[in-house]
């Protein structure tokens, strides 16, 4: 059954996306040309459309609606794109960051309107028509195999570990790290790797993935993390 808006209110989703509206008018960005051609207005129109139905998708994905999440991961990629339009839009469009979330916040009531009927089968319409310019303005997120995912709640772990080393996250992160560690080291072993070289590849994953943590914009967002849970799941038969 459609959910159903009610009629004065914004829905949960909505009201989401229009914080991060708001917080993004507060981003410093630098002035641009006063009076952009109508290609140039078109475009960033276009685009600025596409940022308010990803900021859409971001936060309902966040809440864990299942249609939503067949959709694109959006919280890194979309988040990307939406800060990016706003600049573009200020910088190239002559816009005030005023006008620009002005004009985002008129986008996000105006697609509330039109997915009255069937919020979900909406939110998808609009954001598959936007991913093309998603795709070709952030590149989709590389998928990491198993020692690469070691590497990456390795990360995370010593991450969590130095806010609070007590915490049960720097637990649950250590756990996820020894898990694809294992993993991984007995995947290189079955292809004829000994302990040692298996040992080796492990640890050059991890030195890489800390050099991109620290010299790639993104770092290891821009690796899909949610597939390492996928490749951490416990095996049918297994009670870890």
């Amino acid at each position: 059954m459609a959910r159903a808006y009610a009629p004065a209110m914004l829905r949960p989703a909505f009201v989401a996306a229009l914080t991060a509206l708001q917080v993004m008018a507060l981003t410093p960005l630098h002035a641009g040309p006063s009076a952009p051609g109508p290609e140039l207005r078109a475009e960033l129109r276009a685009e600025l459309h596409c940022a308010a139905a990803f900021a859409i998708a971001a936060s309902e994905q966040a809440r864990g609606s299942v249609a939503a999440l067949a959709l694109p991961p959006m919280a890194v990629r979309g988040k990307r794109y939406f800060a990016d339009v706003g600049e573009r839009a200020v910088s190239r469009g002559g816009m005030s960051r005023e006008a620009v979330q002005a004009l985002l916040t008129a986008d996000v009531i105006e697609m509330q309107r039109r997915a009255a009927a069937d919020p979900d089968r909406q939110l998808a319409v609009e954001v598959k028509l936007c991913l093309a310019r998603l795709d070709a303005a952030v590149p989709p997120l590389k998928v990491p195999d198993l020692a690469q995912c070691a590497a990456i709640m390795g990360l995370a772990h010593a991450e969590e570990r130095a806010r609070d080393p007590q915490s049960a996250a720097a637990r649950d992160l250590q756990t996820l790290a020894q898990v694809l560690a294992s993993r991984a080291r007995t995947a290189f072993m079955s292809v004829g790797a000994t302990g040692d070289s298996a040992d080796a590849a492990l640890a050059g994953a991890r030195e890489a993935m800390q050099r991109e943590a620290q010299d790639q914009p993104g770092g290891i967002n821009n690796y899909a993390i949610v597939h390492c849970y996928d490749l951490a799941a416990p095996d049918a038969k297994s009670h870890y």
